[in-house]
């Protein structure tokens, strides 16, 4: 899983009530989504091409197929949705109180950033906050290693357990993301990790997760080619083995990696 993606200061809005104010951040129509990379290539050519240099992958051929892809899968997140979402509501609102009393403004209590997803389609990722504001661009702040001194004592807790994205389920409602899936990247570092890791782009023929097989097994990766590498090949992998079995198995360790707070600090031992 790559490091968490800083938070950068956004210029803030003061029509209507807060409650308006965070509702319409959310839920407000998006406007035309920008993509990275092109629409899906018509050429008849073999598919195997990196889509940081000739175009994007024909995303069809890497798609998961079989029964399970096109309704097992949606009707499983879909109960899985049903069931979590009391739960992640009853956890969500003292977290947004904590949040609301550490940064003293209701519009700061959520964190937004583009990301990129499905196809290279830019959508907006929605975290609970964790950090103190900066005017550096977050792709600076990443590249970095000044992130530690900004994240609060809660926000170290959130980060720790995950309980920061929490908010990404409305991610899942609006059909941006899924509850397991490759994780997204920021465009900025998307753009870095497709020009050092050749086809890096493929993993991105399914929405994005929440959780997903390398964020269990690798753990975050840093501004590093061969951690990218790795990671793109964990997301691949979780590709070919596309199945309940392999859905099941990330759900439960993704439990547990919470229940340990193997939080965002942690690097696959591997790499030191």
């Amino acid at each position: 899983m790559s490091r968490p993606a800083p938070e950068t200061t956004r210029p803030r809005s003061h029509a209507g009530s807060t409650a308006a104010q965070l509702l319409g951040r959310i839920e407000a129509p998006a406007r035309r989504r920008k993509r990275i990379v092109p629409e899906e290539s018509t050429s008849e050519a073999p598919s195997d091409r990196s889509a940081a240099t000739s175009g994007a992958p024909n995303w069809a051929a890497l798609e998961p197929r079989g029964l399970y892809a096109r309704c097992g899968r949606p009707l499983a997140e879909l109960v899985l949705l049903a069931a979590v979402l009391p739960f992640a509501v009853a956890l969500a609102l003292p977290i947004a109180l904590v949040n609301l009393c550490v940064f003293g403004d209701p519009r700061r209590i959520l964190f937004s950033q583009e990301r990129v997803g499905h196809r290279g389609q830019v959508f907006r990722i929605h975290k609970f906050r964790t950090m103190k504001e900066t005017k550096s661009s977050s792709f600076d702040s990443w590249s970095g290693d000044g992130d530690a001194l900004r994240v609060t004592a809660f926000g170290r807790f959130l980060r720790n357990s995950h309980l920061d994205e929490l908010p990404q389920l409305l991610n899942v409602l609006k059909r941006d993301m899924s509850v397991i899936g490759p994780r997204p990247e920021m465009v900025e570092i998307e753009t870095w990790a497709g020009a050092h890791v050749p086809k890096f782009v493929e993993r991105l023929a399914v929405r994005p997760g929440i959780t997903g097989w390398p964020q269990i097994t690798q753990g975050y990766v840093g501004r590093c080619a061969e951690g990218y590498a790795k990671k793109h090949a964990l997301c691949m992998q979780y590709l070919e083995r596309f199945g309940p079995k392999q859905d099941a198995l990330i759900l439960v360790r993704t439990v547990l990696w919470m229940a340990r707070r193997q939080g965002w600090q942690w690097q696959d031992q591997g790499r030191g």
